[in-house]
């Protein structure tokens, strides 16, 4: 046991080191320069850098040494925790991800449990009489809402909630140049604010998932209909739902639990879109105008997070599987 433990941290490690080396690369491949302000989105649009003000920059930013000498810098400062400086916004980087992380995580962790629960339990209705006319169409209407990009499901319901019904804000995260006041009602009353802008884009990524997770969770409980212990629960004569809940599910947990691991890559690059539609404050927002002014810390910083994220998610599956699987821990 201690030995695959040790293996799975040793292999974990080895990716993240890889990320590392990718992101660290990966900005720099875009074209441009950040310094330049002919770009458009650059340090300062409107105003030329004058050549000691460029060279101050460029040695502030290791931008004039070679690319090896800039990636030791920047593992140096990555083990003291240091993720630079912005070049477009002239911030550290550490705050400006601060600011912005709650919206983010706000949208990816309400619309990644809907998604999962709606589409559980689409799937588990589906795939309980696999082949049937109620299996077909919400299968078939799973495969049609997952062949929608996120930008079309994100335009539509704008379309048809703010414009065409008025129901919700067009943009932003909150209202803006509004006074709450203080005390716990202008606690409620704000978060009740950023609910009602946050729900078309928590809608948006929902809608996308609970596609992905019907089909997976229809495959999943199709598979499970001959298994012996779910016939010998009906001989018993136990209710269906019971089957389902107590029965089913628990042994169907390990390929949601992996396929909610892998999901939250997807949610993560579609969040950045839906924050660019809805003009949501969050790293997508932030992602997109460091992409147009060449901003490598910022840039870094956002795929180092994203991608150990996504890594942290895969370790810690890796590591529920022997308690969701209690043949793989008998074995092990």
């Amino acid at each position: 046991m201690l030995r695959d433990f040790l293996w799975l941290c040793g292999r974990y490690l080895a990716l993240a080191l890889s990320v590392v080396l990718v992101n660290f690369f990966l900005p720099r491949l875009l074209p441009g320069d950040p310094l330049d302000f002919s770009s458009g989105d650059g340090l300062d649009a409107a105003v030329p850098l004058t050549a000691s003000a460029r060279a101050e920059l460029e040695a502030y930013y290791h931008l004039d040494d070679p690319i090896l000498s800039q990636l030791w810098s920047y593992l140096g400062d990555l083990v003291t925790g240091d993720l630079g400086f912005s070049i477009s916004r002239s911030a550290p980087v550490g705050d400006l991800i601060l600011d912005r992380l709650p919206w983010t995580m706000s949208l990816l962790l309400v619309s990644l449990l809907l998604s999962a629960a709606i589409g559980t339990a689409l799937g588990m209705v589906a795939g309980w009489r696999p082949g049937k006319r109620r299996d077909r169409v919400l299968m078939s209407a799973s495969g049609m809402l997952a062949a929608i990009p996120e930008f079309l499901i994100a335009i539509g319901l704008l379309l048809g909630g703010a414009v065409g019904l008025a129901w919700f804000p067009l943009f932003g995260g909150e209202t803006v140049f509004t006074d709450w006041g203080g005390g716990p009602s202008s606690f409620v009353r704000r978060a009740f604010d950023i609910a009602w802008h946050l729900t078309l884009p928590a809608a948006t990524l929902a809608l996308a998932g609970v596609a992905a997770f019907a089909l997976v969770t229809r495959d999943v409980t199709a598979g499970l209909q001959h298994e012996p212990w779910l016939v010998a629960a009906r001989a018993k004569g136990l209710d269906e739902r019971q089957i389902a809940v107590r029965h089913a599910l628990p042994n169907m947990a390990p390929p949601l639990v992996t396929f909610f691991g892998l999901r939250l890559g997807g949610v993560l690059s579609g969040a950045l879109v839906v924050e660019r539609v809805f003009s949501i404050p969050g790293l997508g927002q932030l992602g997109f105008q460091a992409i147009g002014a060449r901003d490598y810390p910022v840039l870094q910083a956002l795929f180092l997070l994203s991608s150990l994220g996504v890594l942290l998610v895969a370790f810690l599956v890796e590591l529920s599987y022997p308690r969701l699987d209690p043949g793989r821990r008998s074995d092990r």
